[in-house]
């Protein structure tokens, strides 16, 4: 009897604690909230099929701050507001700057035993249409709503945390004004999304990484006529969680480096950002 009780225990031990150690799949807790300011920086490296010029980007990305409620054991709330200002080394150059779209995520967790079932929605809202002016300067804005709804899983395995996700973002249509001339439409470029991650801890520090594959739809214009063609990208990301007793340092690498349209695409995230815990 007392080997089975014990046997049981560990068990729910195990089962809390590799849904609370999973950065892949963060959720704030019944009634905690977690507030994460963040900074990041981007450079990227790219040269479309057949092309003879690469183009080089480098600037502060997606730099801001997050904020998480847990609404009770099952479900979270997110909102997210993220800056960016990047600009490009060709002449003329184009400078990309301003708000990004802002973000609202509900996410969901469901106890499956020995796994846990992960659910979500991603909003990302339409405050302003995206703006080209006539010297090369693009607010960051996209112009139009987005909605991404997500599935995924994680279970303990190899001595850690072993799970992936499935998403798929469906974009509506985006307005874009253009200095001079009259605001153009962009629609459809859908995009499905496949993650497989594995985390590990030492100690108190989560360590993981993750292999991230997107199919893009091909986007039209408001003729209906190809505006951007179909293609895929492959990617790595790394990140690390670093306690500090009620905050904690997440740094973090994602690389782009495959894309089914270009001859070169290199495409680097570094960021850090720390997540406190009230």
């Amino acid at each position: 009897m007392f080997s089975k009780v014990f046997a049981a225990a560990i068990v729910l031990v195990s089962v809390s604690a590799h849904a609370a150690d999973s950065e892949f799949f963060f959720q704030s807790k019944a009634g905690q909230s977690d507030l994460t300011p963040r900074i990041g920086y981007i450079s990227t490296k790219t040269k479309p099929k057949g092309g003879t010029t690469e183009t080089k980007f480098s600037g502060l990305y997606k730099t801001g701050v997050s904020y998480e409620y847990g609404i009770n054991e099952m479900f979270s709330i997110e909102g997210s507001l993220l800056f960016s200002s990047y600009e490009n080394d060709n002449t003329p150059k184009t400078k990309v700057s301003g708000l990004e779209d802002p973000h609202v995520v509900l996410k969901g967790t469901s106890n499956m035993g020995t796994s846990n079932l992960r659910y979500g929605l991603d909003v990302g809202l339409s405050v302003e249409k995206m703006k080209v002016k006539s010297n090369n300067e693009v607010n960051a804005a996209t112009g139009g709503f987005s909605f991404t709804p997500y599935v995924g899983m994680d279970t303990e395995a190899a001595g850690g945390v072993i799970g992936g996700r499935l998403s798929y973002a469906v974009l509506l249509e985006r307005t874009i004004e253009i200095e001079g001339f009259s605001d153009a439409k962009l629609k459809e470029g859908n995009t499905l999304g496949l993650s497989a991650f594995y985390e590990t801890v030492i100690t108190d520090v989560v360590l993981g990484g993750s292999l991230n594959y997107y199919s893009h739809a091909s986007t039209k214009d408001q003729d209906g006529d190809e505006a951007i063609k179909a293609y895929n990208t492959l990617g790595l990301s790394l990140y690390s969680r670093i306690p500090f007793g009620t905050w904690a340092l997440i740094p973090r690498l994602d690389y782009d480096f495959s894309s089914s349209e270009h001859d070169t695409y290199n495409i680097i995230n570094l960021s850090a950002a720390a997540r406190f815990t009230f």
